[in-house]
Formats: C-alpha cells, structure tokens, sequence
C-alpha cells in the first residue's frame, strides 16, 4: 500500500536527548530527596513513558514533573542531532510529515527551535495535546487526522516499546530504529525502506 505519510518519535529518533533526559531526571530525584538511577536503569524503565509516569513510581507528583522538565530545558546543550536528519527531512518531501512525542510542548519548542526542526512538519503533536500519552494510540490517530491521510497509508517511526505500541494499536505500519520487526540503525537509513 502507498505510504502518504510519516510521523517521527523525537527522542532517540530526530536526535539524541537521551543524556539531557538522564541527567535532568537525575537532578529531581535529587532535588526532592531520592536516590539518582545509573545510565542502564534509567533507558530499561524510564526511557520512553511520559516524565510524569516515570516520578509516579517515585510517588512524585505535578511540583516534581514541572522540576524534571525545568531541568531538561536547561540541558538543551545535551541533545545532539543523529546523523543526516536535515538531508533526511529534505528527502521526504513527497510525503507528508508529522511529529508525535510524549515531550511537552515547552521543552519540544526549546530543542526544536535550537535545531531548527519545525519547518519540516505539518503536524506536532506533543503530550499537552492528548489525554492518553504513548503507548495509547491517541496521538498518533490524531496526527493522521490533521494531515488527512488515513491511518493505514500512515507509517510511524519510533525507537521504544512504548512507541510500537502505539502505532499497533493505532493501526499504523510502524519503522523502528533498532527495534520490532521493521527496523533501521538510524533515520538515515529510512530512504531504501520507505521507496523499496
């Protein structure tokens, strides 16, 4: 079936923001008097739910997650672009593009305006934007709503567990990087994919 367009994950997919979000999960832990979790600990339990999923196991709550997300703003130096994103994007334009992220739209806009991402999608979706984060498929469905493409002509690109649920439930076809059954190494390698 033709593919008319893609929606993209942003942490681990457009760029590497795993150390901003570990390092500022860190810094809240510590600031409301828990123990920090190593690198390992943290990308197996809570890399990938929604920041405000991840300190309710700590019991903490909305003062906790405005902290975590505070922090994660301040560490925007942390984040680093994965190879050949923009020549990607460039090479997408016969399709429709869309973002679905379980980030705020606050910390979205700081990252997305420092790498200058937005005028390559038509569609963001961000956590403010639905009920139900990922691994609910409410973004995704409503993403493929805006860009009017039925679901199934819509592929979704993700690199957690979190975000194959997602797009299953949703009834998308999903490309994951380094996961699931359709998989790629990084966004740089989705051209072959997508035109095969």
């Amino acid at each position: 079936m033709r593919i008319e367009a893609i929606v993209f994950d942003v942490d681990g997919v457009l760029f590497d923001s795993f150390e901003s979000w570990f390092i500022s999960f860190n810094q809240t832990l510590e600031e409301f008097g828990k123990s920090p979790v190593d690198r390992e600990t943290y990308r197996k339990i809570f890399w990938g739910p929604s920041v405000e999923e991840d300190l309710k196991m700590y019991g903490l709550g909305k003062d906790a997650v405005e902290v975590a997300l505070r922090n994660q703003r301040n560490n925007v130096h942390l984040i680093k672009l994965h190879e050949k994103v923009y020549e990607t994007l460039e090479s997408l334009k016969d399709f429709k593009l869309g973002v679905a992220t379980n980030t705020p739209r606050i910390n979205l806009d700081k990252t997305f305006n420092h790498f200058g991402l937005y005028t390559y999608f038509k569609v963001v979706m961000c956590l403010d934007d639905v009920e139900r984060p990922k691994p609910y498929p409410d973004m995704i469905l409503k993403a493929s709503e805006f860009l009017k493409v039925p679901i199934e002509r819509m592929v979704f690109v993700g690199d957690t567990t979190s975000d194959m649920i997602a797009a299953k439930s949703a009834g998308c076809q999903f490309i994951g990087i380094k996961i699931g059954d359709k998989k790629v190494e990084g966004i740089k390698d989705l051209l072959p994919i997508l035109y095969s």
